[in-house]
C-alpha cells in the first residue's frame, strides 16, 4: 500500500462512481444502479472489485471489511467518532476539512494517497489499512508527535512480528522492506486553533502489486483484522499522544532507542539541499532531530522536513 505511484488520467473515479461506493460501504448491495454497466466498467479501471449480482451491484471484499463497531470496541471510542468510506482521494484530505474533535477516517482503497516531498502512493481495495487520526488544539504542530504516532505503532506490533523498527523520521519497516508510514499534517482553523491531522498506511494483507522494497503483516504470516488493529493503535496514540502533550519527547527516547536499533550508530544515506552523501546516524535529541556525523566533520542535526534518509545496503 504505502508506495509512491503515478496517478493515471482521470485523476479521480467519477461522481457516479463515488456516490455508489458511499452507498455500498453502509449496504450489501444497490438494485437500482443505472448505468451498472458504465459503473462496473470504470471500478475494474480503478481496481475496486465491484460486481452484478441477482440482488444488484455488490463490492466484493478480499477480506472482511472495515467495521466501525469492531475499532469503536478495540479503540474505547464512541463509533460516531469513526467514518469508513469505501474508496477516496485522501484519508488525510478527509479529515483536514472535518470538525470531528477527534475523529477518524478510514478508507478501504485510496488513489491519491500523500506522503512527504508531495509523494503520492495508491492503496488497493480492501487490502491494508489507510487511517487518519484528526484533532482540534490551540497549540502549534511538534513535528516529534510523528515519531511518537511511529513508537505506537510498533509498540502494536512488536510482539507479533520479528525484525520490526522504525526509521526517522516517519517509517516503519521490517528487516529491508518498508512495512508502512506515517504524514502528520495540519491547517490553521478561522477560530485560530490548530488542526492536527495525523495519517496512517500500513500493508496489512496480501497484494501481488507491491513492490520489492516493500512488505506486508500477511507476508510474514501474521493475520490480524484491520479493524482490531486500527482499535489499537488509536488506543496506543491517544495515551501516548497525552503524555507527549504533559511530558516531550524525552519519556519516548528510551523506546526510540529500541525501535531504531537497526539504523543507530549505522551509515546512512541521506539526501536533502546539498545532494546524496553518507553519514553515521548518532541519535536523536529531545526535540526530535536526528544526528549525524560525516566523515572527519563535526555531528550536525537534521530537521524531519529537510531531508530524506536510506539505511546503505549490507
Amino acid at each position: 500500500m504505502y508506495w509512491e505511484t503515478a496517478i493515471s488520467a482521470p485523476e479521480a473515479p467519477t461522481a457516479a462512481l463515488q456516490k455508489l461506493l458511499d452507498v455500498l460501504v453502509h449496504a450489501e448491495c444497490f438494485n437500482d444502479a443505472g448505468e451498472a454497466t458504465t459503473l462496473l466498467q470504470e471500478a475494474e479501471q480503478w481496481g475496486i472489485p465491484l460486481r452484478q449480482t441477482a440482488e444488484g451491484l455488490q463490492l466484493d471484499y478480499p477480506h472482511p471489511p472495515l467495521s466501525r463497531p469492531e475499532i469503536a470496541a478495540a479503540a474505547n471510542i464512541p463509533e460516531a467518532q469513526i467514518r469508513i468510506l469505501s474508496a477516496c482521494a485522501s484519508t488525510n484530505s478527509e479529515m483536514l476539512g472535518s470538525e470531528a474533535n477527534p475523529g477518524v477516517c478510514l478508507a478501504e482503497s485510496q488513489w491519491a494517497g500523500r506522503g512527504r516531498h508531495a509523494r503520492h502512493w495508491s492503496s488497493p481495495f480492501g487490502r491494508h489499512l489507510a487511517m487518519s487520526y484528526g484533532w482540534t488544539q490551540a497549540a502549534s504542530i511538534n513535528p516529534a508527535l510523528t515519531l511518537v504516532a511511529g513508537l505506537g505503532v510498533f509498540q502494536v506490533l512488536q510482539k507479533s512480528i520479528g525484525g520490526l523498527w522504525i526509521k526517522w523520521p516517519n517509517d516503519i519497516w521490517v528487516a529491508g522492506q518498508k512495512l508502512g508510514g506515517l504524514l502528520l499534517e495540519a491547517r490553521r482553523m478561522p477560530s485560530g486553533q490548530n488542526r492536527l491531522v495525523l495519517g496512517l498506511g500500513l500493508n496489512v494483507h496480501d497484494d501481488p502489486t507491491l513492490p520489492d522494497t516493500a512488505t506486508s503483516l500477511a507476508q510474514h504470516q501474521i493475520k490480524l483484522s484491520r479493524s482490531h488493529l486500527a482499535g489499537q493503535i488509536i488506543r496506543r496514540w491517544q495515551t501516548d499522544f497525552a503524555r507527549f502533550d504533559r511530558d516531550g519527547l524525552e519519556p519516548f527516547l528510551p523506546l526510540w532507542n529500541e525501535a531504531a536499533a537497526p539504523m543507530m550508530r549505522q551509515v546512512v544515506q541521506i539526501s536533502d539541499v546539498r545532494g546524496h552523501y553518507s553519514a553515521a546516524v548518532l541519535g536523536i535529541g529531545g526535540d526530535g532531530r536526528l544526528q549525524v556525523q560525516e566523515p572527519d566533520k563535526d555531528p550536525v542535526w537534521l530537521s524531519a522536513g529537510d531531508v530524506s534518509l536510506r539505511p546503505l545496503a549490507s
